[in-house]
């Protein structure tokens, strides 16, 4: 009768127990548990690996932008978004106007998102003093007013072709956003803020920053995994720098 090594006790005699070492179907359970160990850490190292690597970043040209359709989304932050298709625009026309900041947001009910577009108006009294407007757009108006909140200060564009998203378009797997080190980092640090957000919405498409003025692109932040925000400190730079070329 064949011996059930998988129901042995510490009282099993030493000899049967290190026959069972060699059964057959210990050798099948430990390549099981070794082949899901390897799968789990090759995972683990694959979706930290820099996202340039696995869903590419292509920045885009000023070109590129000023060919986006944009429709502004009205309604205050308590109210239902509402889009009217005869007040679409070019995008060429907003950046005529003059210097902007242009926030290329995720999903606008994200915690992470909003935690960002928070830390951009805190620059909007020195955006004020260098003559640079502030705006967002949003690849879908679910929670864009919500959003508005956030980003007061500054108008919220529905990009309905995601063309700031582009020209490669970055959609980042769940399955790679969960196993990344960054989210959770990310969280902590929204939740510490004490933002709040929701699970409404597409949220794999990864979004940027971008200074425009003088038909170029001053500086382009593109976000490489869910809530990784422009670096402040960078901005506020970029800000100062081109304020004193434009002196």
């Amino acid at each position: 009768m064949a011996v059930d090594y998988t129901s042995m006790s510490p009282d099993t005699p030493k000899p049967v127990r290190e026959n069972a070492r060699f059964s057959p179907l210990y050798f099948e359970m430990a390549f099981l548990g070794y082949g899901a160990a390897a799968a789990l850490g090759g995972a683990l190292v694959y979706a930290n690996l820099p996202t340039y690597l696995t869903i590419g970043a292509v920045a885009p040209t000023f070109a590129h932008l000023a060919a986006a359709r944009l429709t502004p989304i009205r309604g205050s932050t308590r109210e239902v978004e509402t889009v009217d298709k005869k007040e679409e625009f070019m995008a060429s026309e907003l950046f005529k106007k003059g210097p902007i900041m242009v926030m290329a947001v995720r999903r606008p009910g994200c915690m992470l998102c909003r935690r960002e577009a928070a830390e951009l108006h805190k620059l909007l009294p020195l955006l004020k003093e260098k003559g640079i407007e502030l705006a967002a757009v949003v690849h879908e108006s679910r929670g864009a007013n919500e959003f508005k909140s956030y980003f007061s200060g500054g108008d919220v564009y529905l990009d309905a072709d995601r063309t700031f998203y582009g020209p490669n378009q970055r959609w980042l797997p769940h399955w790679i956003g969960f196993l990344r080190f960054g989210t959770y980092a990310n969280v902590y640090n929204a939740k510490k803020a004490k933002i709040e957000g929701n699970m409404e919405g597409e949220g794999r498409l990864l979004g940027g920053v971008y200074l425009i003025a003088n038909n170029d692109i001053v500086y382009t932040h593109l976000e490489k995994e869910w809530g990784d925000a422009a670096n402040i400190d960078e901005v506020r730079a970029a800000i100062e720098k081109f304020g004193n070329k434009a002196k």
